[in-house]
């Protein structure tokens, strides 16, 4: 009833933080939420055609994924192309530009913009004509986990972005915590006894996933759930209230894990191994205060140090690696190898 309820909002707009169908503005999309119906995951009509939800047809076999993965908009191969029905159809006709077609397919469905997609494809090799086709979950593709199912063939170079982990951030007596888990790379990486200014430094300069924000981070010193009420966090509060985020307890490491896993569909079984580098023999990161006052972390009327330092046609990747070093400083001795490669450019 509750994974109902999150979709029956859809149209509603009683759920906060949900995508509301009665905001979409496109006629397209307009046209096709009237043919919802909200007494299935999928929105599916059974009364239309091809809205045939009986078991063994390919709408029920969407169905069963999706009541595994409800909050993810989900494309089934068909043939060539990738296929979404239902609600998922109307979020990405107005989201992510589709058009409606032929039960709205498209084969650009992987850059559609979508934050997180559940793919399932289809089993390949000689079958039946008539018979139905076996189907399986190959991955979750969201912007740090790019979609290359069936590239291992291709004889050129594909550019990957660098991978979106899931941040979650703690408060204990050392200070700040932020950990950080790359789904992709089965690891995470912790850097505590961090200042509030440094915790809201790194998240105004780092492109996650997901963040969950620890219930320790509701126990101030002054005894109060009522985070930031009396200035203790409030800095912090101010940064991640206007961003989506989740409440998570228990272990702050531990915990996150087992959040990364239900998010991905993972099983409790997958291990994740430790990348955390020591801090130890570090050169301490800038503050927010002087990040912003040279403009390191863009700043509204503050002009980036960054491009005084660099030549006028220095952009993109060498901008991020310098504002890296100085938000992120690496050991003294890896500092030292990295300026006398520069001194030999």
């Amino acid at each position: 009833m509750d994974v109902y309820r999150r979709y029956h909002v859809f149209k509603t707009g009683k759920l906060q933080g949900g995508v509301k169908l009665e905001m979409c503005k496109k006629p397209s999309t307009a046209n096709l939420i009237e043919r919802l119906d909200y007494s299935n995951l999928l929105g599916m009509d059974t009364n239309l055609k091809n809205g045939n939800l009986k078991e063994g047809t390919l709408n029920w076999t969407i169905l069963q994924f999706k009541s595994q993965f409800p909050r993810q908009i989900l494309l089934c191969r068909v043939g060539d192309f990738y296929e979404a029905v239902g609600i998922d159809a109307c979020i990405l006709v107005e989201y992510a530009g589709l058009n409606p077609f032929g039960g709205l397919r498209s084969d650009s469905i992987p850059r559609a913009g979508c934050p997180v997609v559940c793919i399932v494809e289809e089993v390949q090799g000689p079958a039946q004509a008539r018979s139905m086709k076996h189907r399986f979950i190959s991955g979750h593709a969201h912007p740090g986990n790019p979609y290359v199912y069936g590239l291992i063939g291709v004889d050129h170079d594909i550019e990957f972005p660098e991978p979106m982990p899931v941040v979650g951030i703690s408060h204990s007596a050392r200070g700040y915590c932020i950990n950080m888990v790359l789904e992709t790379m089965k690891s995470y990486s912790s850097d505590d006894c961090l200042t509030e200014e440094a915790v809201v430094a790194k998240l105004r300069t780092c492109r996650y996933h997901h963040l969950f924000l620890h219930t320790s981070l509701r126990r101030n010193s002054c005894g109060t759930s009522n985070w930031g009420e009396f200035g203790e966090g409030g800095l912090l509060w101010a940064e991640c209230k206007s961003r989506h985020f989740e409440w998570f307890d228990g272990n702050p490491v531990s915990d996150l894990l087992l959040k990364v896993k239900e998010l991905y569909g993972l099983d409790h079984e997958v291990m994740f191994r430790n990348a955390t580098v020591s801090s130890g023999n570090r050169a301490q990161p800038l503050t927010l205060g002087t990040s912003t006052q040279i403009g390191v972390i863009p700043t509204d009327g503050i002009p980036s140090l960054l491009k005084v330092l660099l030549p006028p046609h220095c952009r993109g990747l060498p901008v991020v690696y310098v504002r890296d070093l100085l938000l992120n400083p690496p050991s003294y001795e890896i500092a030292s190898k990295i300026q006398g490669d520069f001194q030999l450019l």
